[in-house]
């Protein structure tokens, strides 16, 4: 079973609000409950990351439809089997940078949380539209007590499908040409 799912956000501190529950409510349309807790943190982290790095100031960004000026930010959720792929498209040009946050600052941990959540996560290379920073999540056991991996024929189908309509190449960003790759070890 897949599905695929996109929401264009504002560029304004309710969208993560609004990730979060849009996020909720479709993982719950697709029975994934088991996926929703940590999928909408690592939802909330992307969006307040964009908004955060990935609006440049002064400029009127192009971004990637059916974004616009008014709604900048995109989201998008796709889904095979018992795994997420989540994803935050922004008119930025500057890529994620991990870093060491201070002992008693209140941010600079939100791809620290990203890595211990997800399975993968990276970003796809800026264009004229921005980039896309995404994360894959699976859920840690089947349901019908069935193979953990999921078959990724159909999610390959649903990146090629997004590849042609939105630009930015998420399928090089999930092979070994991606600016960056991060991996979770179970």
């Amino acid at each position: 079973m897949a599905g695929f799912a996109t929401f264009p956000l504002p560029g304004e501190p309710c969208a993560a609000r609004s990730a979060r529950s849009l996020t909720r409510t479709t993982l719950t349309d697709w029975d994934l409950d088991e996926l929703v807790g940590d999928t909408t943190v690592v939802v909330s982290e992307l969006v307040t990351n964009a908004l955060r790095y990935g609006l440049p100031a002064g400029s009127r960004p192009t971004p990637l439809p059916p974004a616009s000026e008014d709604q900048p930010l995109l989201l998008s959720l796709v889904h095979c089997e018992r795994s997420v792929l989540c994803a935050v498209f922004d008119p930025g040009q500057d890529v994620p940078l991990a870093r060491a946050p201070e002992p008693y600052q209140e941010s600079g941990r939100g791809l620290k949380v990203l890595e211990a959540l997800a399975k993968n996560w990276g970003w796809t290379t800026p264009d004229r539209h921005g980039k896309a920073v995404w994360a894959l999540l699976a859920a840690d056991e089947p349901r019908d007590g069935g193979a953990a991996t999921p078959q990724w024929e159909p999610l390959s189908r649903l990146l090629l499908l997004l590849e042609l309509l939105s630009g930015p190449s998420w399928l090089k960003a999930l092979g070994s040409t991606s600016g960056a790759v991060t991996s979770r070890v179970n």
